[in-house]
């Protein structure tokens, strides 16, 4: 068994053999400071030890038969030691751990296996385990929980902020009461403490629910650094680690979901105090001096700065050709999987990548048989893509590179997608429209924009809530914003918008475009009113789509004049 909190010096050993320079050290020596040459190998503890260390080892009772190898029978390195597994089985209590099922992807105790597994693929899980330290799987895994767990921490600083919110609204509110109040007579003060319990008991009402949910986030966010620590703390010990690995598994899974399912109830309800017109000009009566306006609308919360006023910093480039591109990349959409993982859409390759940010890497490719266009995010793991000439929304998955998961069959020539609440929005050019539709593919509703919009590459939910959407025409250099009920709410040019590629929408509503034809610079436009206004990027020639991580502190566009992803710091 390996001592705890000696591994980092196993590291530090260079050991040769037979003709070359033996320079191993004594690791209880070093450990403690020292510096000793290895005279001997315990085979037993797995462990390289000096003269004095080994005539200690060889007085003690409990080691004194142990299993000695001297200075010239010495391994190279010490052995992966095979550590007993204590995990306890969650179905069964009193049982530990010991089996895979292969077939199941499943770890369990020999009664798991008996009663559920008969007819499986059984192995023990110390057959298995073997270099699992360094696994692909454990790598994905690690990253599923680091991903998890910022998404927890993003939609956990939205409920903070929630309440935050609703408090200031409660305190504007009472002011608004108290500053009206001191124009009236006194005898309005009833009608003052009305107002004040009904404030109080709406918000105090969405302050315990927003309370409620900020815990359960809490909660999510405490049981992953849990998975993360044993993760960590069991690096050295093969089977506990791969026991804990796959139990984690079902874990992150029930917090994907139920992360997504508060997430899409972050709102709170919006008040405001209406005076009383007829009490401005004339107090006379008994009436009251206003009311709570509970307006219909609810309004998301997000805690994340404006990108209104910030400044961008260039960290680095990232290459984005792959070894079995055969053609000039063109990335003509990408999407967030992760904070290190980006799924690029390459036109002209007919494939997808997975570019790994931090290692400037293309770790995965896969070949779609068409054009592939935009993509959006369903969830952590899926992803739509569309198809250009076969008229395909492919469904990707990416918990494990890329695969396919299914397609559907939509119009030929669909171009930019987006993703709300169950909703796909679409867009299609040869004629111009937009389609809504469910998860299986069916037409929910559809708008004719031909008079509006000539190629709309790129498409939008406003504010996410499938309500109004936006597209960028590539020809006619203009952002056209409609309703659900097919009504034009705006249209937006300007002379500095040229040539509009992919659009984002950020938090508080503004809208980010790529414009092919302008140099170190996007557009911004603003939500309330609608304004363009330049964002600078340097560095950036011809920007073609972007994506901005979740608390946008970093932005990655792909500049087409030298076909990279140049990734910025949002400061």
């Amino acid at each position: 068994m390996e001592v705890s909190g000696r591994k980092e010096c196993d590291d530090k050993h260079s050991i040769s053999n037979k003709g070359r320079q033996l320079t191993v050290l004594c690791q209880p020596c070093e450990c403690d400071g020292d510096t000793v040459e290895a005279e001997a190998f315990c085979e037993t503890c797995n462990e390289f030890i000096c003269s004095p260390c080994l005539k200690a080892h060889r007085k003690l009772a409990i080691s004194k038969n142990h299993v000695i190898k001297s200075k010239d029978e010495m391994p190279i390195s010490r052995k992966k030691q095979k550590d007993p597994c204590t995990e306890l089985c969650s179905s069964h209590h009193t049982e530990i751990i010991k089996f895979y099922c292969e077939d199941h992807n499943y770890v369990g105790c020999g009664d798991c296996m008996v009663l559920s597994h008969k007819a499986c693929s059984v192995k023990l899980v110390n057959e298995v385990s073997d270099s699992y330290d360094t696994s692909e799987e454990l790598v994905q895994i690690k990253k599923k929980i680091e991903t998890l767990m910022r998404r927890i921490s993003f939609y956990h600083d939205d409920f903070v902020n929630g309440i935050k919110a609703a408090d200031e609204m409660r305190d504007k509110i009472i002011k608004d009461i108290h500053i009206f109040r001191q124009e009236i007579n006194e005898y309005l003060d009833n009608a003052e403490a009305d107002l004040l319990k009904r404030i109080d008991q709406l918000t105090s009402k969405q302050v315990s629910q927003l309370g409620h949910m900020q815990k359960e986030f809490e909660s999510m966010e405490t049981e992953m650094r849990e998975c993360q620590d044993k993760i960590s703390n069991n690096s050295d010990k093969i089977n506990q680690l791969f026991v804990i690995a796959k139990l984690a598994h079902e874990k992150i899974e029930a917090c994907q979901i139920s992360t997504e399912e508060l997430a899409s109830k972050c709102e709170i309800e919006i008040f405001d105090f209406v005076k009383s017109h007829e009490l401005e000009k004339l107090v006379t009566g008994k009436l009251h001096i206003g009311a709570i306006h509970e307006k219909k609308s609810k309004s998301h919360i997000h805690s994340k700065k404006s990108l209104k006023n910030v400044q961008t910093t260039l960290v680095k480039s990232l290459s984005v050709r792959s070894v079995k591109d055969t053609n000039e990349c063109y990335i003509s959409g990408m999407a967030l999987i992760s904070c290190c993982e980006l799924l690029l859409v390459d036109f002209r390759n007919y494939c997808l990548k997975l570019l790994n940010v931090e290692e400037n890497e293309i770790t995965r490719r896969f070949n779609t048989g068409d054009q592939p266009w935009d993509a959006t995010s369903i969830n952590l793991k899926l992803f739509a893509v569309t198809l250009v000439t076969t008229g395909e929304i492919l469904f990707i998955n990416t918990s494990n590179g890329i695969s396919k998961s299914h397609s559907i069959k939509v119009r030929k020539d669909c171009r930019g997608i987006d993703y709300r609440n169950g909703v796909l929005v679409v867009s299609f050019e040869r004629p111009a429209c937009v389609q809504l539709l469910d998860m299986e593919g069916n037409i929910m509703k559809e708008f004719d924009i031909a008079k509006h919009c000539t190629h709309p590459y790129y498409i939008a939910s406003c504010n996410g809530d499938n309500k109004s959407y936006i597209v960028s025409d590539f020809y006619n250099n203009a952002l056209v914003e409609f309703t659900v009920d097919r009504k034009v709410k705006d249209k937006i040019t300007s002379n500095d918008m040229k040539s509009l590629r992919q659009l984002v929408m950020t938090h508080d509503g503004a809208v980010i475009v790529c414009c092919q034809s302008v140099s170190d610079r996007l557009i911004m436009v603003t939500s309330k009113p609608r304004e363009v206004l330049p964002f600078t990027v340097k560095g950036v020639k011809k920007p073609i789509c972007l994506a901005i991580s979740d608390d946008q502190k970093r932005m990655l566009i792909y500049d087409k004049s030298h076909n990279d992803i140049k990734v910025f710091d949002v400061n």
